[in-house]
């Protein structure tokens, strides 16, 4: 039988705190993104930050790592991929102390993922909740899009995720030793140059062997220093570019002028309403029946309302592109001025306790400020959001 008493140094440190730092906080940002209330979205776009950069170390410590940490020592051809195919599907692939070629392919596929899934992030970040190093170049309707597309990748690295840990158990009760163990001390055992057969592996000069992949590779020494220094030449060329993103403001917001009027009469009874919050029409709707104001006589001189209307009518929804805005201006044809009517307001609150809304400090479903501490400024950012506790 093969021997496994002899262990090769295969996996460098930076490798393993590498692969185990990234798995750690992309099941974070899965776990979050899949499962986790819209106020926790601050330790989504960290951890996906945090991915980032450790995504540009391995991009550095592919091509200054040490010997199996190199992008050159698995980069196999098709004709090597096929080989080892056909050996697993015969239940005695070829020996790779490295990555073998499809553990290969699944690092090279995780990597090109995961930028995508960055890539698209950034843009769902900035064209739908207005913040972000993108927030002043990318518009609702194209956020969007990117959160469709940034939710099928999350599907798909799902799945690749659990095709990958499949080939870590199946590779690891084919070869007889655990590749999980060799991720945390970085080594693996170097088989014997004649394999007996029924071990496990194909016999060493099988043409399906892969030559000098079964035995170590000549050593190369990582070269720490200039990884260090291009991984730091990197993050600032991108965190540079990310500060200088995120100082434009963002284009669903433009600036909103006060009006005495509206900010006196309507404030007396209840929270300011940005205009955003609805559309042009249901504004002038609401101003032309204030003698029914929601049960209550609201009426006002003839000018003031005129002012307030034309105020409201002026930076409605329609002037705005944020997600607030896009999303409610859809409303209901039967009450087209209320806000917590329509289908966006029901979606995004069908979760919620309804006695939350009938209780302190809430008191209203119209009382968004209670729940939303930005919600005067229109943005209603998801971190600035807190369900309040209801009180007698």
């Amino acid at each position: 039988m093969q021997s496994l008493s002899e262990k090769v140094r295969v996996w460098d440190l930076a490798t393993r705190l590498y692969h185990w730092l990234q798995f750690l906080l992309v099941m974070g940002a899965l776990l979050i993104g899949f499962f986790g209330p819209e106020w926790f979205l601050d330790a989504h776009v960290y951890a996906g930050y945090g991915v980032l950069a450790l995504i540009v170390f391995r991009l550095v410590w592919g091509f200054a790592g040490s010997t199996y940490s190199r992008f050159s020592s698995f980069i196999f051809s098709p004709r090597d991929i096929l080989c080892h195919v056909r050996g697993v599907l015969k239940g005695r692939p070829s020996h790779h102390l490295g990555h073998n070629p499809l553990g290969a392919l699944m690092v090279f596929a995780l990597i090109g993922v995961l930028l995508l899934m960055l890539g698209s992030g950034l843009v769902v970040l900035g064209g739908v909740e207005n913040q972000g190093p993108l927030a002043g170049f990318i518009g609702f309707d194209l956020g969007v899009r990117a959160r469709f597309v940034h939710k099928v990748f999350a599907y798909l690295l799902v799945g690749m995720i659990v095709l990958h840990v499949m080939g870590v158990v199946l590779e690891s009760r084919l070869s007889g030793f655990s590749l999980v163990r060799s991720m945390f001390d970085g080594n693996k055992p170097r088989p014997d140059i004649v394999h007996a057969a029924g071990d496990g592996f194909e016999p060493a000069g099988n043409a399906d062997d892969m030559a000098g992949n079964a035995h170590p590779l000549p050593d190369v020494p990582a070269r720490t220093g200039r990884a260090i220094l291009a991984v730091i030449v990197s993050g600032a060329v991108i965190v540079g570019a990310g500060v200088l993103g995120s100082a434009v403001p963002a284009s669903g917001f433009i600036d909103l002028p006060s009006n005495d009027n509206y900010s006196s009469e309507c404030a007396e009874c209840h929270m300011l309403y940005h205009p955003s919050l609805l559309p042009r029409d249901s504004w002038l709707k609401l101003m032309a029946n204030l003698e029914d104001h929601f049960g209550e006589d609201a009426s006002l001189d003839d000018s003031v309302t005129q002012d307030i209307a034309n105020y409201l009518s002026t930076y409605s929804s329609e002037a705005w592109d944020t997600e607030a805005a896009n999303e409610l201006r859809t409303v209901d044809p039967q009450k087209p001025y209320e806000i917590t009517a329509t289908p966006f307001w029901k979606r995004t609150h069908a979760r919620i306790d309804p006695t939350i809304f009938e209780t302190r400090p809430v008191l209203s479903k119209g009382n968004c400020a209670a729940c939303h501490w930005d919600a005067e400024s229109g943005r209603f950012a998801d971190q600035k959001i807190e369900i309040a506790h209801g009180q007698k």
